[in-house]
């Protein structure tokens, strides 16, 4: 987490990143940034697609199943 609270600040798990900084998400928001590449979204099925390497209707598709509320 970042000094005030809001953002957490790690290293994008995308890329080989030495150090933490250049990705941050913000906890209030949901708004995510990889400021190295200028990759960004606001949402956590935006987030699960970017880390997944999934489409949004994939990403949402496996966050449902994650947290059991997928439709049967």
């Amino acid at each position: 987490m970042d000094e005030g609270g809001r953002e957490y600040v790690a290293r994008n798990p995308r890329r080989a990143d030495r150090t933490a900084g250049s990705f941050r998400i913000n906890m209030t928001t949901g708004r995510r940034a990889d400021f190295a590449t200028d990759a960004a979204g606001g949402d956590p099925v935006s987030l699960a697609a970017y880390l997944f390497d999934l489409s949004q209707l994939d990403a949402a598709r496996r966050l449902a199943a994650m947290l059991g509320t997928h439709e049967r």
